[in-house]
């Protein structure tokens, strides 16, 4: 993962970090968790907008792994 290209979104359970070099915009963030992906507002990544499972089944769904997570 080059870090120049990750941005990071965090609250007290998770960090999500976002690439967007290798991000292929397949939607699966958005339909899967809408509340917390949504590419029109900013920041597009809002966490408290749903539990960190959903958030967590969420990203495993990304086909080009362009979201990752840590749980704290």
């Amino acid at each position: 993962m080059n870090m120049s290209n990750v941005k990071t979104y965090e609250n007290d359970e998770i960090i999500v970090y976002w690439d967007d070099s290798i991000c292929q915009h397949a939607g699966e963030c958005v339909k899967g968790c809408p509340s917390v992906f949504n590419p029109e507002r900013r920041p597009w990544i809002v966490l408290e907008n749903d539990n960190v499972e959903n958030i967590v089944k969420t990203i495993d769904k990304c086909p080009s792994k362009a979201l990752s997570y840590k749980m704290k």
